[in-house]
Formats: structure tokens, sequence, C-alpha cells
């Protein structure tokens, strides 16, 4: 991991995660994030969201920059088992509804 994000991480975990879930639910989380095929796995992204996985899959609560709001953590898909929050999001910005697989 370069310094940048190195500094970035840092700075997400003291400004962006607001609370933050159990450990059993975070790692829950990733192992629905590892095989995604929007993970970038050098830098240990969410290229969908632009998240670092780590940090969005143990966060309860975030501050979203790009929306300026603070949102319900959920996966940009709905794969974490949460369609209907993400689905709540997509309404407020105007994106198509995700259906339930």
């Amino acid at each position: 991991m370069n310094i940048y994000n190195w500094a970035l991480k840092l700075a997400v975990k003291a400004v962006i995660v607001k609370e933050k879930v159990s450990s059993e639910t975070a790692k829950e989380r990733y192992l629905v994030c590892k095989p995604c095929p929007m993970r970038d796995e050098e830098q240990e992204k969410c290229t969908k969201c632009g998240c670092f996985l780590e940090e969005k899959t143990g966060a309860k609560v975030n501050w979203n920059p790009k929306k300026l709001r603070n949102e319900i953590t959920h996966c940009p898909l709905g794969r974490w088992g949460d369609i209907e929050i993400t689905n709540i999001y997509r309404q407020l910005d105007g994106k198509e509804i995700l259906l339930k697989k």
C-alpha cells in the first residue's frame, strides 16, 4: 500500500466511519466482497463506490462525502442482504431500483 492510500485510510477511519458493526458482521460482509468482480484486489477497494473494504465492511453508519450525508452503510449492489437500504439511497439519488434476486 502506498503512503497516499495509507493516509487516506487513516482519514476514513477518523472522519467517514461514524459507527461500527460487530467484528462478526464485518467479517461476513467482507466474505461477500472478497469474490465480487467490483473488488480491486490491489487496493482492497470497491470499484463501485470507491470505499476501502476494511473500513466499509466494518461501518454501521458512514459519512458519504460525494453525497454530503450520513448513510446506513450498505453494499451499493445490495449484496450484503441489504437491498432495501441500497434501494432507499438509489431512489434518493435518482438511480434505477435493484430487483431482489
